[in-house]
């Protein structure tokens, strides 16, 4: 979708990200408010996804905000397969989104000191960039046209006409054996034209 093959361009890595990173908090916001409806009476809140505190394991809000990072990080590697299109690239786009998070959590609720915060956000930055990378991996295998090759097997060999004759026989015969190359085409209105080639054995006379 946004691929240019074998070109740098700056612009695109840029919007790549910003894609990338906007759709990210839109479905982690999606699924936090799924979870919330479904397990817990509360309500989708900032502070679920901007303040490490809100991530732990110790509490059934807490456990939906792990999974709702986890889960999203799947999601994530969708993002990839459409936007970025390149595996070798996906790492790189998932350690982005994640180091952009930090940043932005650093900045609303100070460094995060939780233990489950750091794991739960590594576990999904190479949940991310894995299943990226397979999807993308299997787009780049669809789009090479594997029936080419039939293609060009069964296409037919024409050879022209010679300058210096007029017959369209072409005849390379020695005692020994050959190849003798026969067109039995007679018009002369097609410049190039189809040949048969019969193998002549070795010892066999006129």
């Amino acid at each position: 979708m946004f691929y240019k093959y074998n070109q740098w361009d700056p612009k695109l890595i840029i919007g790549q990200i910003i894609s990338v990173q906007c759709l990210y908090y839109i479905t982690l916001a999606a699924v936090l408010y799924i979870l919330d409806s479904v397990f817990t009476s509360s309500t989708l809140t900032l502070d679920q996804m901007f303040r490490y505190q809100m991530l732990n394991a110790h509490s059934n809000e807490g456990r939906v905000v792990l999974s709702s990072f986890i889960i999203n990080s799947f999601l994530g590697s969708f993002f990839l397969k459409y936007i970025v299109e390149r595996s070798k690239k996906c790492l790189d786009h998932s350690a982005t989104v994640t180091f952009i998070h930090f940043v932005v959590v650093w900045l609303v609720s100070g460094f995060p000191k939780s233990i489950a915060w750091w794991a739960t956000h590594l576990v999904g930055m190479v949940l991310m960039a894995m299943v990226g990378e397979y999807l993308c991996m299997r787009k780049e295998l669809m789009d090479i046209p594997l029936s080419r090759g039939k293609e060009v097997d069964s296409t037919p060999i024409v050879i022209p006409p010679s300058p210096h004759t007029n017959s369209p026989i072409l005849n390379s015969k020695n005692n020994g054996g050959g190849i003798n190359l026969t067109n039995n085409n007679n018009s002369s209105s097609n410049k190039y034209q189809p040949i048969e080639l019969e193998i002549i054995e070795q010892g066999k006379e006129d």
